[in-house]
């Protein structure tokens, strides 16, 4: 059994990766199952609703429902995507669970507010979401371009990054399973012996991106091109 399994594309009405586009049209040829571990779409930089419906959005949702069989994960930018999708042929989760040749895997997003632990809290968040792109515009025309790009390296903020994603880590422990996620967009393959712990990273920002796990092995996705792969 293969599967590919990315996160973080944060397609948005002027934003949808090349690379992203490349990984989806692989895995529809080549992947069993698919795992989509969320901020597929971007909903904070702009509302939700925006982000599906443009062509970008549009483009990702046809690539999506072309795909084989394919679980969609919700994370921190796209949590309320439930709203937008209509009947979906796949799975929208939280989480997801499953076996895999003798190994246990336990996919997230890796923010647990938006997982098991704290799932009790979705009815605000559902409600706060949509908000957002406004909130965050008013806040950002309050502050200069300088003081925006300090904060967003702020060692503060990639703390509480990698807490979340610590977070993850626990879970799937408790769990009994080998973690997969996102949200760091730093993606590594850590293996412990027989455990490993896998983060998808992103389509957006380092644009490096992608996990394929065949007969229980896990590798780093690239483009292959006849000469090889290609970054």
């Amino acid at each position: 059994m293969k599967i590919y399994a990315c996160s973080d594309l944060h397609v948005s009405p002027i934003h949808f990766s090349n690379l992203a586009r490349a990984f989806l049209e692989e895995a529809a040829q080549k992947a069993d199952l698919t795992l989509l571990c969320g901020d597929i779409y971007e909903g904070i930089w702009y509302p939700l609703g925006e982000s599906v419906k443009s062509r970008n959005g549009q483009e990702l949702w046809s690539l999506i429902q072309a795909l084989p069989q394919a679980v969609i994960l919700l994370g921190n930018h796209d949590w309320t995507l439930r709203e937008y999708l209509g009947n979906s042929r796949h799975p929208v989760l939280k989480s997801y669970r499953f076996d895999m040749d003798g190994r246990s895997y336990y996919a997230t997003h890796g923010w647990i507010e938006y997982d098991l632990a704290l799932s009790v809290l979705a009815p605000i968040y559902t409600w706060l979401f949509p908000k957002l792109p406004a909130l965050v515009r008013w806040w950002t025309r309050r502050k200069s371009p300088r003081t925006l790009k300090l904060e967003a390296r702020s060692p503060v903020y990639w703390r509480h990054v990698r807490e979340m994603s610590n977070q993850a880590i626990f879970q799937a422990i408790y769990e009994g399973s080998v973690p997969l996620w996102g949200h760091s967009h730093r993606r590594h393959i850590d293996p412990y012996g027989r455990w490993l712990a896998m983060n998808c990273g992103d389509f957006c920002e380092d644009d490096i991106g992608g996990v394929v796990i065949e007969d229980g092995v896990a590798r780093q996705w690239y483009v292959r091109r006849h000469n090889g792969p290609v970054r």
